[in-house]
């Protein structure tokens, strides 16, 4: 395992890459959901996948390697060979009662208070979206809802500003917790105030704004380790196997203008189940 000195300094290399809230990326990437601490499948995908790797979230928390899992992909970032989107347990809204800071100090002693603050800086500037080929849009949770419930922009999240830390930002928050629904319009989720499930209409308008086919996320649990949601409009990949999700069925996503859900063990494509009520 890394020293406390290299770990800083690798956090520190992180926020230096600067690359702002939204990345416009072109090429094909190896697309990974929520690993929670699954070192083990992480490696799998390393061995058997091809670079560049775009991660959609949620390292930390509830699988008991979660800094192991975090300080491997934030050295691929680093490197070049992949892109790293935040999730909704890259925040301390998560971390104290998740797990990561209990496994910071177990594993790094008296200095884990110090070291986790480095982690909230880094988390917070990390990037929400991207745009892949000008047609996939991939992002952790959700399509995030204005005030008036009409479906925000990349634009809008590009502006985001001030302390993202928590994150305080009613959009960036929702990028990281909104969920699809098999509804119409948008419903309150039951994950708490301030999120939101986003329906069909949601998706067409978000689609018809920005001319693109695919929003591609992570953040649910399914068993089945992948869903499609209105139509294929959104497609849901859940790639861990540690801790509460251990009977998953891990599923990659091969991305270049379109998605490709692929198998993580048979390397197959994969059927995925469609219009999954997730609550």
């Amino acid at each position: 395992m890394a020293s406390v000195e290299e770990i800083v300094d690798l956090l520190a290399r992180v926020r230096a890459r600067g690359a702002g809230f939204v990345l416009r990326l072109e090429g094909r990437y190896t697309a990974v959901g929520d690993l929670h601490g699954d070192v083990d499948t992480l490696e799998k995908v390393l061995e058997e996948w091809p670079a560049p790797y775009l991660f959609l979230g949620d390292y930390v928390d509830r699988g008991n390697r979660g800094l192991e899992v975090v300080t491997q992909v934030f050295q691929l970032y680093v490197e070049g060979k992949a892109v790293v989107l935040r999730g909704n347990h890259e925040s301390p809204l998560m971390n104290i009662d998740g797990g990561f800071l209990d496994e910071l100090c177990e594993k790094l002693g008296r200095r884990c208070g110090y070291i986790y603050k480095e982690f909230e800086k880094t988390f917070a500037s990390l990037p929400l979206a991207a745009l892949l080929n000008g047609r996939v849009v991939a992002l952790h949770g959700g399509i995030p809802l204005r005030d008036d419930m009409s479906p925000a922009t990349l634009g809008e999240l590009e502006k985001i500003s001030g302390d993202l830390t928590t994150p305080q930002d009613p959009l960036a928050f929702q990028v990281l917790w909104n969920d699809p629904c098999p509804c119409d319009k948008y419903a309150p989720s039951p994950r708490g105030p301030g999120i939101w499930l986003f329906g069909r209409e949601a998706t067409k308008a978000f689609h018809r704004t920005h001319n693109t086919a695919t929003v591609l996320r992570g953040h649910t649990y399914i068993p089945q380790g992948c869903a499609s949601h209105h139509g294929g409009a959104v497609v849901t990949v859940f790639t861990s196997t540690a801790g509460p999700y251990r009977k998953t069925r891990p599923k990659i996503a091969l991305v270049d203008d379109a998605v490709q859900v692929y198998d993580l063990d048979a390397k197959k494509p994969a059927q995925c189940p469609e219009d999954v009520d997730v609550f």
